[in-house]
């Protein structure tokens, strides 16, 4: 579709675990449309993992008590759930815990198996009150999408204690819709996009992700209402991939100088003004004077500010 070849992806920020992304120019409307799909996904859709059960040595269920522990079960319990584990398999795995002495247990002391990794490693789980104090642990460990409900049916072997999981790697999603600007259109959105996740991602790939899956179910439904395998995939070839860019880049830098003079949005005079001064490019703006723009045919301090408003919006200032 002609109206969506220009969109690009512009990293507005990125610190830690957060991460802010513009999307744009999108025709009006398509803002909400396409943010409000993606915010979605991003809650519902990307696979995390996290402890689906745990044993403890001791502990017959949630409500029991382990002499040397200064929590009760279910503070223990409710810790676990808060550990977050990055991971690429679709595998579950057996994690281990044994701790001695008198300290403080954390996420860190946790011996994870195959290819999980702990992402909070300093989480409290539990504190030994006593040197002789001891506590060991045996999790499973597993991926998947969305919350895992306990099963109703009960517990399968006693002993082990049966976890609810949050296995969606994203804490906070932001959206914001702005107007955007293309040359002399104005009647355009941007879709502000932030993310937090819980460090088992990057920001970046969970926006990413989410994207991959949108296309994914646009494919499945045309597939779904007739339409051919092959069809469907040379359509997605078709479509452009967006640009993703930092703020400040050479690319964007490049893109706003290349604009015509005559497609700004600016007054005629302006426009006449600096055509008549040479300027045919944003980029001939760029080495030029507050004083010699002053020195133009017909171009006075209005058409002046107008220049310096429109240039100052794009990072681009000029010297007096």
């Amino acid at each position: 579709m002609e109206a969506f070849k220009d969109i690009k992806v512009t990293i507005k920020e990125e610190a830690g675990n957060y991460g802010l992304f513009e999307i744009s120019p999108l025709p009006r409307g398509y803002g909400h449309t396409l943010g409000n799909a993606l915010r979605r996904i991003l809650y519902s859709s990307l696979k995390g993992a996290g402890i689906t059960s745990v044993s403890i040595k001791g502990v017959d269920h949630e409500y029991s008590t382990l002499e040397g522990v200064q929590e009760n079960m279910i503070d223990v319990i409710m810790n676990l759930k808060q550990v977050k584990f990055s991971t690429k398999s679709s595998e579950p795995a057996v994690c281990k815990l044994s701790v001695k002495g008198k300290k403080e247990i954390t996420a860190k002391d946790i011996e994870t198996s195959g290819d999980y990794e702990v992402v909070n490693k300093d989480l409290h789980i539990a504190t030994l009150t006593d040197y002789s104090s001891s506590m060991e642990m045996e999790f499973t460990v597993e991926s998947g999408v969305g919350y895992k409900i306990i099963p109703t049916s009960g517990r399968k072997e006693i002993g082990v204690i049966p976890l609810d999981c949050d296995f969606t790697p994203i804490e906070k999603v932001s959206l914001l819709i702005e107007q955007a600007r293309k040359g002399q259109e104005t009647d355009l959105d941007a879709v502000l996009i932030g993310v937090t996740t819980d460090g088992s991602i990057t920001p970046k790939d969970a926006l990413l992700d989410s994207a991959k899956i949108l296309q994914e179910f646009a494919g499945k439904v045309m597939i779904a209402m007739g339409m051919a395998q092959k069809e469907v995939e040379a359509i997605q070839e078709e479509v452009n991939t967006p640009q993703v860019e930092e703020v400040g880049t050479v690319a964007q830098d490049d893109e706003i100088g290349g604009w015509k003079v005559e497609e700004l949005p600016i007054s005629k005079r302006s426009k006449t003004g600096l055509l008549a001064g040479g300027f045919k490019t944003v980029a001939d703006l760029r080495n030029t004077t507050a004083t010699e723009l002053l020195n133009l045919p017909g171009f006075g301090n209005k058409s002046l500010n107008e220049i310096l408003e429109l240039l100052n919006e794009y990072g681009i200032n000029i010297n007096n």
